[in-house]
This record gives structure tokens, C-alpha cells and sequence, in this order.
């Protein structure tokens, strides 16, 4: 049995735990569970969501902004994981990227900020606006 299988496991286990705390009201224990999850290196995403969710309504903008932070981090790093396996081996960086520019270029497109797919792109715009929730 695989290690990431394992760690799955052990995380919808937290995860399953801290849905029910948070059904009977137990905030401080759910939290608690959705924080050990973040911690591991594991992109899950329900943990990152319900905890975003918990600090919004607490009206804790500085830990949410954390967890964004750190899922927006962890999913970047898995989705980069993902693509350097996937990729055929003889495609390198600098063609890959030329290759991309080039596709823009020819399609017209003018905006050359990264996307990237959900959760990250949503993350992204959520932490734009914890941000300036805690200016104010």
C-alpha cells in the first residue's frame, strides 16, 4: 500500500471527524482536524474550503488568508508535480514555453497572467478579497 494512499485515508478519516464536529457545533474541534489536515503535504481540498468557510464566518480574516495562502502554495506545487510527469520527457521547459507563447500570439490573446485550474484560480481571487477586508 502506497504512502499517499495511506495518507488519503488517514485525511478523509480527519475529514469525516471534523464534519461531524462541525454538524453538532464542536467549531474548535473541526478546526483543529481541518488544520492538521492542511499541515500535511496532501492537496486536499475539502479541508482548505471548510477552514476558508469557519475563519469567513468567525470574520478571521488573517487565518483564512493563511489557509489560502497555503492551499494556493500546496496546489501549485502538486499541479507543477503533475505536469513534470505527464509531460513527455523531450519537451523541455524553454520549447514548452515558446510553445505557449506562441498559441497566444496566434489566437490574439492578450493577457499573459497564468491560469490556473480550480481550486487555485478561485483561491486567488478569494485571497484578493480577505485582502482587502483586512485593510479596511
Amino acid at each position: 500500500m502506497g504512502k499517499n494512499y495511506r495518507l488519503a485515508i488517514k485525511i478523509d478519516a480527519r475529514n469525516d471527524e471534523a464534519r461531524v464536529a462541525e454538524e453538532t457545533g464542536n467549531l474548535n474541534k473541526a478546526i483543529k482536524l481541518y488544520e492538521q489536515n492542511i499541515k500535511e503535504n496532501y492537496a486536499d481540498k475539502f479541508a482548505f474550503e471548510r477552514l476558508m468557510i469557519i475563519y469567513r464566518k468567525q470574520k478571521n480574516f488573517k487565518d483564512e488568508l493563511r489557509v489560502i495562502n497555503r492551499g494556493v502554495a500546496l496546489f501549485q506545487e502538486n499541479m507543477k508535480e503533475h505536469w513534470k510527469q505527464s509531460l513527455p520527457r523531450h519537451v523541455d521547459e524553454k520549447k514548452l514555453e515558446r510553445l505557449s507563447l506562441a498559441i497566444m500570439k496566434g489566437t490574439g490573446a492578450k493577457n499573459k497572467n497564468t491560469h490556473f485550474p480550480d481550486p487555485i484560480d478561485k483561491w486567488i481571487k478569494r485571497k484578493e478579497i480577505v485582502e482587502k477586508k483586512i485593510k479596511k
